[in-house]
Order: structure tokens, then C-alpha cells, then sequence
């Protein structure tokens, strides 16, 4: 652990844009802040819009999650890359901390990264949420190289992201710290279950949470397929929460069928802040059939409240999610597996067990551990 306060700059995406990316850096620079010195430069725009497939880039939360920050990095206007290294440059940071998540950024955060190294001999970490895009294009292999081109050291949250930053940039350090928990939307005065189920209309239902915004990758697919397989017991209901990112007519047939048999609720939208916890309040496990992942900010919201989650063996998901004890893993793209772990949780009146053993493993994805983490890398830089 650190003793010697740090100088640190911190790049990467915050309010007013919305999402788990937003948040997490948000909630990395509060965390950060508590010890050191942590200068935020922020993303002025994020995608153009054109290229965002959601209904708007912008957070309309009642309750934002607002941090300090300089708003200044315009991801498409070279202009502004140089201007943010001069602002990161009259600061002199021990290092530049880049919260990364995908190539697109190449340009813009690759440009800062490089200008600090050549020009001001700032070293450039990248707290990776995702080494590798979940959707890949031609270019990728490209971006990645002028992105990580001035990297000095890497933070990833799952082994398989470690291997990744490794297979790019060979014989650098790379560290890993899990993903941390996201208990901002726990708040005291939390609906208990029973009231949650009420205000949703889900009084005496067993349900089952696919939450975040719907691509392929996300496989929800097959959790309409696996409640599908429980249809002869209308208890089992499952509460799909997030906006579409792509067509929702290929999902259409079973939503219309689990719809007549009211066995599905459909929350089409981005949820507000002051929302989130009316929903996993009401869950009874969570499920997470990802056909490829690294790690899952969705997760740890579910293990915030304490909810057990059905999860893909897949990338770094198997080191978040214990088989049996905080949840299942099982193989991807397997419907029947999915209601098999769905049954065997009811049947055997899992709940307050798993929500224990949840309890005891959620120390290991505090954000202080988070800190501990930056704080030897940050030494091991010197």
C-alpha cells in the first residue's frame, strides 16, 4: 500500500453520459480521490451520434453520479486531444490513468498517451474493462496498436483480459484487481422484495433479471429460450430491463409467446439511477448468458444486493460467479442448462444461502482493493 500521495491523471468517461462506463470511472475517481490527488479529463463527446446505437448518449438520472472534472477530450476533433495532453502536461502527473474500454478510442487516447510520453515523460497506465472489443472489425489490430503504443503498464479485471494485453504488448506489466461492486444504487430506505414485486405487478412470481442493453453478444436468446422451457409453471416470470441495441424483431416470436403466457415483463429503456434498485430488489436470481465476456458490471451490481446470478462459463465471468455457492455456470448457448440452474435455486430454496455466501466474497470487490491495486502499479512504474 501506498503511503506517498499521488499525482494522478485520469482520463476516461463520466456524467453527463450514462452507463456502466460512466459510472465506474466516476465512482474510480471517488475512490482515488479519498488519498490522492486525481485530476479528471473527461470525454466532451463520447460517440458521434450517428454512431451510438441507443436513444440518446446522455445520463437524465434524477440522482447522476457527479464527480469533479475537466471536460475536454472530444473523441473525433484532433484538436482537442492535443489540448488535453498541454492540460495533463502543466499538472505533471506521475502517470496518466486511461479508463479503456473500446478501439474507437484509439485515436484520441493513443494521442495523449504518446504526446506524454515523448514530450513530457508521463507514462500512460490503461485500466482495461475490456482488452479486446465484444464485437470485433478489419481495424481492431490496428487501433490497438496506436492505443496501447505508449502503455507502460495494464489493469484488467479477468485473466483471460491479462492474456490479451500480454498477447498485445509482450513482456509488460500487467495487473488484476476484480471487477469492484457497484452499491451506489443500494440505498437505506430500500423497497423490501415484496413491495418491489408489487409496484412491478409481480406479486407471488418467481423472477428472473436480464439487465443492460441487448446485443448479440449478450445471449439473450437463449434466457427467453430457457423460460420458455418452464412454461408448464406460471410462477417462473422473466423481467428483461434495458434498451435494444439492435433489432428487436429477431427476439419477437418468443417475447409475443412468453408475453401471452404473462410469463415476461419488457422495461425497453435505459433506467435512471434512482431505478436500478427497484428491479434487482425484485429479482430473484439474475441471469448473465453471455456468448463472450471478460468480466460483468451487471454482476456486480447483482452481488450489491446480494442476488445470486446464472452466468456463461465464459472469459472472466467463472472468476466472478462460484458455481453453486453464488450462482451458476453453465456452458454457453444452452437454454436447458440455464432452466436447469433456474429450477434447481427454486426447488431447493437457495436464496438466503447464496445471498450469505455473496455477503462473504463481496470484501474482495471493494474499491479500496481497487486503489491497493493502482498504488503498486504506481510504484512499480518509478
Amino acid at each position: 500500500m501506498s503511503k506517498t500521495k499521488l499525482n494522478i491523471a485520469l482520463v476516461g468517461l463520466t456524467y453527463p453520459f450514462r452507463g456502466g462506463i460512466s459510472h465506474y470511472t466516476s465512482l474510480l475517481y471517488k475512490a482515488l480521490a479519498e488519498k490522492h490527488d486525481v485530476h479528471f479529463f473527461s470525454l466532451s463527446r463520447q460517440y458521434p451520434e450517428f454512431l451510438f446505437p441507443g436513444k440518446t448518449q446522455i445520463d437524465k438520472s434524477n440522482t447522476a453520479i457527479e464527480v469533479p472534472n475537466i471536460s475536454c477530450l472530444d473523441s473525433i476533433n484532433p484538436i482537442s486531444w492535443i489540448s488535453t495532453f498541454k492540460k495533463v502536461r502543466t499538472l505533471n502527473p506521475d502517470f496518466i490513468l486511461f479508463s479503456w474500454w473500446h478501439p474507437f478510442f484509439a485515436l484520441s487516447f493513443g494521442s495523449v498517451s504518446i504526446l506524454s510520453k515523448c514530450f513530457a515523460s508521463i507514462p500512460s497506465c490503461f485500466l482495461c474493462h475490456n482488452v479486446n472489443p465484444h464485437e470485433h472489425s478489419l481495424l481492431d489490430k490496428l487501433l490497438l496498436k496506436i492505443a496501447f503504443s505508449g502503455a507502460r503498464a495494464f489493469v484488467t479485471h479477468s485473466e483471460e483480459d491479462l492474456f490479451n494485453a500480454r498477447k498485445i504488448k509482450p513482456g509488460i506489466n500487467v495487473y488484476k484487481n476484480p471487477h469492484p461492486t457497484y452499491n451506489i444504487f443500494v440505498s437505506g430506505g430500500q423497497l423490501t422484495q415484496v413491495a418491489a414485486k408489487q409496484k412491478l405487478k409481480l406479486d407471488g412470481k418467481h423472477v428472473i433479471l436480464f439487465f443492460g442493453y441487448i446485443r448479440e453478444y449478450k445471449g439473450l436468446q437463449f434466457a427467453l429460450d430457457a423460460i420458455s422451457l418452464l412454461k408448464e409453471d406460471k410462477h417462473y416470470h422473466l423481467l428483461i430491463v434495458g434498451e435494444f441495441y439492435e433489432n428487436k424483431s429477431k427476439y419477437q416470436q418468443k417475447l409475443d409467446e412468453l408475453f401471452a403466457l404473462d410469463m415476461l415483463t419488457v422495461v425497453d429503456n435505459y433506467v435512471p439511477n434512482e431505478d436500478v434498485g427497484l428491479y434487482f430488489t425484485a429479482a430473484d436470481i439474475v441471469v448473465a448468458p453471455y456468448l463472450s465476456a471478460t468480466q460483468s458490471g451487471i454482476i456486480q451490481i447483482a452481488y450489491s444486493f446480494l442476488k445470486p446470478v446464472v452466468a456463461s462459463n465464459v472469459g472472466g465471468l467463472p472468476e466472478a460467479v462460484l458455481d453453486k455457492q453464488t450462482g451458476y455456470l453453465v456452458p454457453p448457448a444452452d437454454c436447458v442448462a440455464i432452466k436447469n440452474a433456474i429450477c434447481e435455486f427454486f426447488d431447493n430454496k437457495r436464496s438466503v444461502e447464496f445471498g450469505k455466501n455473496i455477503e462473504r466474497e463481496n470484501e474482495k470487490y471493494s474499491w479500496e482493493r481497487m486503489v491497493k491495486t493502482i498504488e503498486t502499479m504506481a510504484a512499480e512504474l518509478k
